[in-house]
């Protein structure tokens, strides 16, 4: 039949539509590969946790449209969709990685693996689904998009261990997975909203006017100052962050780390050589 990928996964069969030019996948077969004991309970419990949207990531099939989707499947249809069944759920393919991003399941990553070497490939080869009617074009941009996706997807499973072992919390984890995300062409919507304000040492050195004599905010001399004062857990966190092709973890503090700074420097009256571990740093104060 048209719009269709067949490819073996664990001795089933797993099939790979087109509906509204877009991929998508049955998720009671998807979930029913992963030994849930209530699948359709999983894909309500998936779909309420990943926050999925309506006709974005999934799409509930009733009426006419999901005649027409079972008419389009034809003989397929017998396999997988019950005879009883009045409506379908399916996942479009950003709500098919969401949900390898939900479950916990080992079986996961195989799934992953094999979507990575079976499924993409086979977009890859023909530059469409096997289809007479789909635009190639599209369909190629399609496959580029998956690529892209599964290609932050591994980029952020690979880091969450990492992040976790060095302390991050949950926000600073999202921060770190929409940050990667968008470097894939993928803006992720999502609002974080920080409960405190947090501040790098560039702009704690220009909130206090300390520069250095090429006339630029003293940050690495305002990292030596923070190490000589005694900080609070809750006055320091790491923070994921990408400037041009550098990505990496910048500690970022609270606004009364930037009162302590300002009392070392008037209590050690404003010292315009500060030590540090390597070098000395020379810094002027500048008064506007």
């Amino acid at each position: 039949m048209k719009n269709l990928i067949v490819k073996e996964f664990n001795g089933s069969q797993i099939y790979t539509f087109m509906w509204k030019e877009k991929s998508c996948w049955i998720a009671n077969q998807i979930v029913g590969l992963f030994d849930y004991a209530d699948v359709s309970k999983t894909i309500q419990d998936c779909i309420k946790a990943e926050d999925f949207e309506i006709e974005q990531e999934y799409d509930v099939l009733k009426g006419n449209e999901f005649n027409d989707f079972v008419t389009t499947l034809n003989v397929v249809a017998n396999n997988i969709i019950s005879n009883k069944a009045r409506s379908i759920t399916i996942f479009y393919e950003d709500g098919l990685y969401g949900f390898l991003q939900y479950t916990d399941k080992p079986i996961g990553v195989q799934f992953r693996k094999w979507l990575r070497r079976e499924v993409l490939p086979s977009i890859r080869q023909t530059g469409a689904y096997i289809t007479n009617n789909a635009n190639p074009e599209k369909l190629r941009e399609k496959a580029s998009e998956i690529e892209k996706l599964q290609l932050a997807y591994n980029s952020t499973s690979m880091l969450k261990e990492l992040l976790d072992g060095a302390g991050f919390d949950n926000k600073s984890k999202l921060l770190t997975a929409k940050t990667l995300y968008k470097k894939a062409g993928i803006d992720l919507p999502i609002e974080i909203n920080e409960e405190e304000h947090y501040f790098d040492t560039k702009q704690i050195a220009s909130k206090l006017k300390i520069y250095s004599k090429s006339n630029k905010p003293a940050q690495l001399a305002v990292c030596e100052i923070i190490k000589k004062i005694d900080l609070e857990e809750n006055e320091v966190k790491g923070v994921w962050e990408t400037n041009g092709s550098w990505t990496g973890t910048v500690n970022k503090y609270t606004k009364s780390v930037i009162d302590k700074v300002r009392n070392w420097i008037e209590e050690n009256n404003r010292p315009t050589k500060i030590a540090g571990e390597k070098k000395n740093y020379h810094v002027v104060y500048k008064i506007e």
